[in-house]
């Protein structure tokens, strides 16, 4: 590359890298006003600073703010090290006139004299910001050491405005613990602040802490007191999106444990609505993961666009197999599906579930054989299931009778003659009420939908009344009284 070439790319990189600190700055001056809705609005804002951190931008950043705390500095600055390079020194001989003259500081010279020093806030997030950094960066124990700080300090300042700074801390300490294995340590912490945030009425740290605990009872296998935990308490409702959007996640799995696949599926549609539309990727393929699994266990079959979607196509590969052996009753099928893809389905922890789609499936296949035949044998049909045992074959066939899922009856020619399975005639289905049961509750999802959207309406800030200080309030005196003055003077000339 050629001299000219490196020394515009390196200006370029100079110039970006000003222009990041220059944006973080920015945030951290909105923080100083500490106003609680500009902090929720800063905080929004670290997905897009957090791919630019790095020690340089983080050490600078640490070096300009002026804090209250006198060691905020020192505690910080170990966890960024960076050393600039150095600058080559250019000697210019050329003599240059002495400026006699004495110069007079300027006053915005004198104002720059003057500390202005960082709020608490501000120094919160530059905290929190090197946490996502050490995290980003693999270091861990680091990372830990500078969470238990910054929950320290929020809690001696103890503060509401730091709340929103501590819920960020919790959530990034759970997912380090998550990270190394060792996540059920946190359970009695998480307890207790549970009670302090619910007591103090912190709902950013409520939030967090509710859906934390839950994911640690759904990790350990402790669907009972998840269970029990959601029963107990209530959620915040001004909490933000995505936390919400986590909230219902977890709700939906511990309804689907529980065989509640209507709830669930409610649970599941509210978290999708709820994510960002933009990113959250991981998290939105994990719900529609549990979301086609549901529907299969519901006796719906999805719909084959979702699986056609760029960011489903690839995760949702032995989901859409899945599909297809419920969708065509074919027990081998769904065996086979079942064994090649156990260790996919027992990570995403969907194995459990799946493995209750086995009935589903002979339901389905007994379903294809009343509409294909209106009398056949039990002992075919056992064959066609690929099962042995015909007894246990005509209690399924009853059970799927007694279910409503075929109209049939089970019957024999004479006591000692073979059972057989005897359809009865399709009847017109807008002859009943199941058209009308749909459309209520497409109705009821409807209304539900509109009332969510109107406890969601934001509006713009009322703008605040400025008071005037003092001198102003003498200076819009005196203009009075000198436009009473020429008022006065312009009468007299009439007269």
């Amino acid at each position: 590359m050629p001299p000219m070439a490196a020394a515009a790319v390196e200006k370029m990189e100079v110039d970006e890298k000003e222009a990041r600190i220059e944006n973080i700055r920015e945030q951290l001056s909105l923080l100083d006003k500490a106003e609680a809705h500009l902090i929720g609005r800063v905080l929004q804002t670290i997905p897009k600073f957090r791919k630019t951190l790095n020690n340089q931008v983080l050490n600078k950043l640490v070096l300009t703010q002026i804090s209250h705390n006198a060691i905020f500095a020192e505690q910080v600055l170990k966890y960024v090290p960076y050393t600039a390079p150095p600058t080559p020194i250019v000697v210019d001989n050329t003599p240059q006139p002495m400026d006699t003259t004495p110069s007079k500081p300027s006053k915005a010279y004198k104002k720059s004299l003057k500390p202005i020093y960082s709020s608490t806030e501000s120094d919160s997030f530059l905290r929190l910001l090197i946490i996502i950094h050490l995290y980003s960066q693999n270091k861990y124990a680091e990372a830990l050491e500078l969470c238990d700080l910054q929950i320290k300090i929020c809690d001696k300042q103890d503060k509401r405005n730091l709340d929103h700074f501590a819920a960020k801390t919790i959530y990034y300490l759970c997912v380090i613990y998550e990270k190394q294995g060792r996540l059920f340590e946190l359970q009695g912490f998480l307890n207790s602040r549970l009670r302090t945030a619910t007591l103090r009425h912190f709902t950013e740290s409520q939030a967090v802490l509710i859906y934390s605990l839950l994911r640690c009872y759904l990790i350990n296998r402790q669907y009972q007191s998840a269970a029990h935990l959601v029963s107990k308490v209530a959620f915040p409702e001004n909490a933000s999106n995505n936390d919400l959007a986590r909230y219902m996640y977890y709700q939906g799995r511990i309804k689907a444990l529980q065989l509640d696949y209507t709830a669930a599926a409610g649970y599941f549609l509210q978290a999708q609505r709820k994510a960002p539309q933009e990113g959250a990727i991981g998290f939105k393929q994990t719900v529609q993961k549990w979301v086609v699994v549901i529907s299969l266990l519901q006796g719906e079959i999805p719909e084959r666009n979702v699986f056609r979607q760029p960011i489903y196509r690839k995760c949702l590969a032995a989901y859409l197999d899945l599909t297809h052996a419920v969708r065509l009753g074919d027990i081998v099928r769904f065996n086979k599906v079942l064994e090649q893809s156990a260790k996919v389905f027992e990570a995403d922890d969907t194995l459990t579930l799946i493995v209750r789609l086995r009935q589903n499936v002979i339901k389905t296949a007994i379903k294809q054989i009343s509409l294909a035949y209106s009398k056949i044998f039990i002992k075919d049909i056992a064959k066609k299931l690929l099962m042995d045992n015909e007894t246990e074959t005509e209690y399924i066939v009853a059970k799927s009778i007694a279910d409503g899922a075929i109209d049939a009856v089970i019957t024999s020619e004479t006591k000692d003659s073979p059972r057989y399975m005897q359809s009865s005639e399709t009847a017109d289905i807008y002859r009943t009420a199941e058209p009308q049961g749909h459309f209520d509750s497409r109705i009821r999802y409807c209304l539900e939908l509109h009332n969510q959207a109107v406890k969601a309406l934001r509006y713009p800030p009322k703008n605040k009344i400025s008071f005037e200080n003092i001198e102003q309030q003498r200076e819009r005196e005196q203009q009075e009284l000198e436009l009473a003055k020429e008022l006065a003077e312009d009468d007299d000339e009439d007269f």
